[in-house]
């Protein structure tokens, strides 16, 4: 036989052998993937609303199909899975991994600085459910997720191969099976609600004006104190509602005005937020002996609220066809 009978041999054997290894990881791959479906069957959360909503890749608009209508049930303080604005991808570890390796993996993760939000958690099986990954414990599955999109930023190719790039980092530091999503699918999401947010960025203002010179500060902040405007840092209050959620915003200008804000869609419409901003400028003009204007320095007609009021419930109403309650978690963090 001759060296170059001897090299094809030797190349085919090779051949074999990766293909006998490719299977045996497919095997291994689907076998747990069939245990992993089996415990969460069997898991009394997969049964009910407070179950995970797997990860999908659903797009906005006419392209694909809805993205989830109804809001996901909380599983973490501070962050709820939501299939309309968020990329979640699912790392499944070979072998459980403890706690210590499992911060230190995901690391790069908590290390992005693209502009929008991104979590990681665990699936902490002693305790059946979804949590922070602490040094103490042992985790076989984790989700990373990214948000596609704020009223700031949009999730665009840099941004999404980051992410992508820092979640292959982890599966590997962890032996965990990894999906990679597909860009230009994450790019039209993310697209699709920068729309949406041009569409519904709505903010409502108001200010109160000295009739002549300007507001002094300090009778400004007796007034807030004297209608418990609660602060907000310096020279700014907000009113809350009764909720505790906030429904419009007030700052002391550079001007030495009051300018007072409703961010339309982050606020429940069911507290009123218009009328109690209207009310309140009129009575911090009463009490700092000024006038309410609009943005053009214009003062406000009696009959303004009556002739807002039927555009911003149009408003709510194409909203709430968009999947976006005015005032929930998800208008919150599109709006954040």
């Amino acid at each position: 036989m001759t060296e170059l009978h001897y090299a094809l041999i030797g190349a085919a054997a090779a051949v074999l052998v990766l293909l006998f290894g490719w299977s045996k990881w497919q095997e291994r791959r689907q076998l747990r993937q069939a245990d992993e479906g089996d415990r969460r069957a069997d898991s009394p959360a997969a049964a009910g609303p407070e179950g995970r909503i797997e990860p999908r890749l659903g797009e906005i608009g006419g392209e694909a199909a809805a993205a989830g209508t109804a809001e996901p049930a909380p599983r973490l303080p501070g962050w709820n899975e939501d299939p309309m604005l968020d990329c979640v991808v699912e790392l499944r570890c070979a072998h459980a991994a403890d706690g210590v390796a499992v911060i230190d993996a995901v690391a790069p993760l908590a290390r992005l600085d693209c502009g929008l939000p991104v979590h990681v958690v665990a699936f902490d099986s002693r305790a059946e459910q979804w949590v922070l990954p602490d040094r103490f414990g042992f985790y076989g599955e984790l989700l990373a997720a990214i948000q596609l999109a704020t009223r700031s930023r949009r999730l665009g190719d840099i941004e999404a191969s980051q992410f992508i790039a820092a979640a292959q980092q982890a599966a590997l530091a962890l032996d965990a099976d990894f999906d990679a999503p597909d860009v230009p699918l994450l790019k039209r999401r993310s697209g699709g609600l920068e729309a949406l947010v041009a569409q519904f960025d709505v903010q409502i203002g108001l200010t109160v004006q000295a009739a002549e010179g300007a507001i002094n500060p300090a009778q400004v902040a007796k007034a807030a104190l004297a209608m418990r405007l609660e602060p907000d840092g310096e020279k700014r209050w907000l009113r809350r509602g009764e909720s505790g959620q906030a429904l419009f915003t007030a700052r002391l200008t550079d001007t030495h005005a009051v300018a007072l804000e409703l961010d339309v869609p982050r606020v429940d419409p069911a507290a009123r937020p218009l009328q109690t901003m209207f009310a309140a400028a009129a009575e911090l003009a009463v009490l700092l002996n000024s006038r309410v204007v609009d943005d053009h320095g214009r003062p406000i007609a009696p009959g303004s609220i009556e002739a807002i009021e039927p555009q911003l419930q149009a408003l709510y109403e194409q909203m709430r066809a968009a999947d976006i309650e005015p005032g929930s978690e998800r208008a919150r963090r599109l709006f954040a």
